[in-house]
């Protein structure tokens, strides 16, 4: 019968497929649009999904918020910046958008659309116990007092408005010097009277503390609070360490003496923990690992990694929190000092889109004894968002603990051993490595380097001395 029905009608086969192209198409169409509503459902869902998922567990967590890398650009407007990836401040043109683009500083309408949803997080999750703000608040083709302060004072005037009461640590960055080569300049000491009096207002701290911070940091850029009775933050000015810096070695020993003075008061406090941070890392400068050459990725003069090793090995015990920046990405260090304490910090994401990546900014959780339990990572992908006739937002990236170990591992805190058996998973095991890499090579500069081995990874998070990491590539 299906013979003879097919006989007596010959073009029900073309019809047929026609009406069957026509079927295939629409439902082609229809699985795009199902599939773009799925995505940005599993957008809002992650956004979400740390503050309700019960595997987190952090109801009696206590939050702290971190900004890193900002690089405020007053100057830059909807169609151009400037940027010296192409040539050295020649304002270039990129996809149009208030909100900024790769290669681009921070706009004003992406800082602005930054701290409102970083205060959106804070909403969730009840106050911010403090935030870090870890340098470079400037733009990197800002040059001068004025343009430098009035950056300053944007990223300042800005985070009070959302956070009027919330005490703000800062660390100075390379690029808050108002030069833009590396250079502390010859009026250095007026140019930190002038940013203690537009930032340390927003400590808000004591009387006391503040003259005794202002006194610090004044002469030297570094300086410290006691935020409570259990913890005290220290904040270096890790400038007058950099390979790059024409920083004097009284400059450098001042900082250290003062380092190890304060470390020693603390730890004689017998309940006081302390936060250290700076801008620039004492580490090498992993993203050249694949043109490595002893002394010349070094982001601290060698000396200086050597003098800091000693110090902080020697105060670990009390050193619960560490956070750098400054590489524009996020990773980690954990090295062993000579005298066997670990060394472990993080590094922090930027909001500045000019290295690449996504406009980020991070949420740290800590328990009541203030040991480190997660770190909570957001992004924006601004330019797809803009593309696609979207306004841009920050999204839910992922948290430290959910992509790093499993739910049935148990830990009470991200330490110097927790980091430093993490980061043996590198080399370790295949989905350490392939867990490393997708998550750097999905936002961040990783993506230029896909070729570091596992192995070369593992040293440069592990040895932060020329002579310690030529000896680990050698193994």
């Amino acid at each position: 019968m299906l013979l003879e029905f097919q006989g007596e009608h010959p073009n029900d086969e073309g019809l047929c497929s026609s009406q069957q192209r026509k079927s295939v198409a629409a439902l082609g169409l229809l699985i795009i649009l199902l599939t773009g509503l799925l995505l940005v459902a599993r957008y809002q869902f992650r956004i979400n999904k740390q503050l309700t998922n019960s595997d987190l567990n952090y109801e009696n967590g206590r939050y702290f918020g971190v900004l890193a890398d900002i690089h405020m650009d007053q100057y830059q407007n909807d169609t151009h910046c400037r940027n010296g990836d192409d040539v050295e401040g020649e304002w270039v043109v990129h996809y149009p958008t208030p909100y900024g683009a790769k290669l681009c500083d921070s706009s004003s309408t992406l800082l602005n659309m930054t701290i409102s949803e970083f205060k959106e997080i804070e909403d969730k999750t009840g106050p911010f116990e403090f935030i870090l703000i870890i340098g470079d608040l400037v733009g990197h083709w800002i040059e001068g007092i004025e343009p430098s302060l009035e950056s300053v004072n944007k990223v300042r005037n800005l985070v009070s408005s959302y956070f009027p009461s919330t005490p703000v640590y800062f660390a100075l960055g390379n690029h808050d010097l108002t030069t833009v080569h590396y250079r502390i300049p010859e009026y250095v000491e007026r140019w930190y009277s002038m940013i203690s009096t537009s930032l340390f207002p927003g400590l808000h701290t004591t009387e006391f503390q503040l003259l005794s911070a202002t006194k610090t940091f004044n002469k030297h850029g570094f300086y410290k609070v006691e935020h409570s009775s259990s913890l005290w933050v220290v904040a270096l000015n890790t400038n007058v360490f950099s390979n790059s810096m024409n920083a004097t070695e009284e400059d450098i020993g001042a900082q250290f003496d003062w380092l190890n003075e304060t470390l020693h008061q603390a730890e004689n406090q017998k309940s006081v923990s302390v936060l250290l941070f700076g801008h620039i890392p004492p580490e090498i400068e992993f993203l050249d690992l694949v043109r490595w050459d002893s002394n010349k990725n070094m982001t601290w003069k060698p000396d200086c990694v050597a003098r800091f090793n000693d110090i902080v090995g020697r105060f670990s015990n009390i050193i619960k929190l560490s956070f750098f920046a400054h590489q524009h990405t996020d990773n980690w260090y954990v090295g062993k000092s000579p005298n066997g304490g670990y060394i472990n910090h993080f590094l922090m994401p930027p909001v500045s889109p000019v290295s690449r990546g996504h406009p980020s900014f991070s949420v740290g959780v800590t328990n009541g004894g203030l040991d480190l339990l997660d770190l909570l990572y957001y992004h924006s992908p601004v330019e797809q968002l803009t593309r696609a006739d979207q306004t841009p937002r920050y999204f839910y990236q992922y948290s430290f603990k959910e992509q790093n170990f499993h739910f049935n591992e148990k830990y009470s805190a991200i330490d110097g051993a927790l980091m430093d058996g993490l980061t043996k998973r590198i080399v370790d095991f295949e989905d350490g490595m392939e867990t490393y890499t997708a998550r750097l090579m999905n936002t961040y500069q990783f993506r230029y380097k896909p070729h570091v081995s596992a192995y070369e990874m593992y040293c440069v998070m592990t040895e932060n001395t020329s002579e310690g990491l030529d000896v680990c590539l050698k193994k």
